[in-house]
């Protein structure tokens, strides 16, 4: 009797520690969803990933076509609030205690990326209603177009994720850079246009 209660007892312990070991993991994998540097989750970028992948890979897998007309906007709250992830509700937990301007700038690039999908789903439904099959190299072209957009504005969103505020402070950085480059090229082109004379002179074959 006494061997049983101590092989009892020896048996509780284990699942006392095999409970101990699942909720630290657990933690651990909560913990490892949101990055550090900025308090988001990739996991929620993962969204986009994937309407991107149906756009780019529609023109020869057409089969995609209900996947990718029932792909549909959803906010990092509603991600989360639906989300079977451990930890989703510590990652809403930090989202709320975001600062307020660095989570409005967040949500600005999720709204682009919300528009610029949506706009290319709609293009593919209209180019399909009116073209159905009869024209393939126009739908790769919208896919095309639409993909490299959605990838563009989706690394500044992976960027923040991964490095918080110098991912925005970067962001700004490349516009900036955009914005002077096609500036200097304006001032360079007003310049040749004022220093080619008006009135060209004789040519050397009008002597």
């Amino acid at each position: 009797m006494q061997f049983n209660r101590h092989t009892q007892a020896l048996r509780i312990e284990a699942l006392k520690n095999e409970t101990h070991t699942a909720a630290a993991e657990v933690e651990q994998r909560a913990r490892n969803l949101v990055n550090p540097a900025s308090g988001l989750t990739n996991d929620y970028l993962n969204l986009f990933n994937e309407v991107v992948m149906l756009v780019e890979q529609f023109p020869s897998m057409p089969e995609l076509i209900d996947d990718l007309l029932a792909w549909r906007p959803t906010s990092y709250r509603e991600y989360f609030s639906k989300s079977p992830l451990p930890g989703r509700s510590s990652a809403l937990e930090v989202y709320d205690q975001l600062d307020v301007a660095f989570r409005a700038a967040f949500d600005s690039v999720v709204a682009e990326l919300d528009g610029q999908a949506t706009g290319v789903v709609v293009q593919i439904r209209r180019h399909l209603r009116s073209k159905t099959d009869t024209d393939p190299a126009g739908l790769a072209a919208i896919c095309e177009k639409g993909g490299a957009s959605l990838r563009e504005t989706l690394e500044k969103a992976v960027d923040i994720v991964n490095n918080g505020v110098s991912g925005m402070q970067k962001n700004a950085q490349a516009r900036a850079d955009r914005l002077l480059a096609v500036r200097i090229r304006a001032i360079k082109d007003l310049e040749d246009f004022y220093n080619k004379p008006l009135f060209p002179g004789p040519s050397d074959d009008d002597d």
